[in-house]
Formats: structure tokens, sequence, C-alpha cells
């Protein structure tokens, strides 16, 4: 998340945020599990990391523009805040799989009963999403309808300097730590 929008609080998703594409899958979801998506990694691998943007922080390359590649320049990196969690309430979703829904969504079809059992494994328990993230055999993810960021048990950021805000707002246990791309 942007350090900028970092508050020693509880954060909400909001919807007038969302890209107009992927608005009709956040709101699939909501009517599927009865609240608007907070979107959040779940895992400790280079893979989770790279999923929740915190490595952009240093990515170079942004695309290419008319066979141009395009580089980022000084002073045209993001500023992001990586936190970590114990516990969070919350569905679990498969990250790979969550392309049925976005697909459907965003051609103005329905999800399939097969897509909804790929994308949210009704029969895994808690546990077996867990031991799958943290054994890398799937991307998990997880929606929740807030996240209290003042119950973040570690903080990362891009240098000392942002570290110095974060303390400033209250977080505790924030370091600085960049990360390979």
């Amino acid at each position: 998340m942007p350090v900028a929008g970092v508050e020693y609080g509880t954060i909400r998703p909001d919807r007038s945020l969302s890209s107009p594409d992927f608005l009709p899958a956040y709101e699939w979801l909501e009517q599927e599990i009865g609240f608007f998506p907070l979107f959040i990694a779940v895992g400790r691998s280079d893979e989770v990391i790279r999923m929740s943007g915190y490595t952009d922080n240093w990515r170079l390359f942004v695309g290419c523009e008319g066979g141009i590649k395009q580089y980022r320049r000084k002073g045209e990196f993001p500023n992001l805040a990586l936190f970590s969690f114990r516990n969070v309430d919350g569905v679990f979703m498969d990250y790979v799989d969550w392309h049925i829904a976005l697909n459907a969504c965003m051609n103005g079809h329905q999800v399939s009963p097969f897509g909804k059992r790929r994308i949210f494994k009704p029969y895994w328990k808690k546990h077996r999403w867990i031991q799958a993230a943290l054994q890398g055999t799937h991307l998990v993810q997880m929606v929740i309808p807030e996240l209290p960021l003042a119950e973040a048990v570690e903080g990362k950021v891009r240098n000392r300097s942002q570290v110095e805000h974060l303390e400033r707002l209250g977080f505790s246990h924030v370091s600085a730590a960049r990360l390979r791309v």
C-alpha cells in the first residue's frame, strides 16, 4: 500500500477507487462473500511478496509503448509499504483461479459453479490454505472487509526516512527492506 495512505488505524476498501474494468468482478465477489473486498496476499515467499506489489518500489521496467521500452526515472518510483499480520479473518481464494471470475465478469458472463469451486475451494479448511501458502503449492489470497493496520506484527518500507515516518504514526517493528525484483 502507498506509504502516503498509511494510518495507524483500520483501512477499508473504497469502491470509488476501483478500476472500472475490475469493478464487476469485485461486485460479484461482494455478492458471494457479503462485503466489498480488500485483497491481501497470504504467505512469505518472494512470489507472494511480488503479488503484494511491494517489489514495485524497485522495478525499473514498466512496459512498452509503440515498441519503445519504458523505464522509471528518478523520482517516479512508488513508495509502498508491506505489512505482515497473524490470524486475520477473511475468505481464502486461489489467486491463480481468480482470473475465472475476472474474465467472466469483465465479459458480461456469469461465474460458473465449477469456477466458484476453483476459486474458493470450499472443501479446503483454513489449515490447508495456510499450508498451501507456506509451502508454495498455491498462490493464496484472502479477501477481508477491513484491515486494522495497528495490529501489524511487522512493517517494511523502502528507506529509513519512511521507517521514521511510520514510527511517528505509532507503528513499531518497522524496517527498511529492499527486495530483489
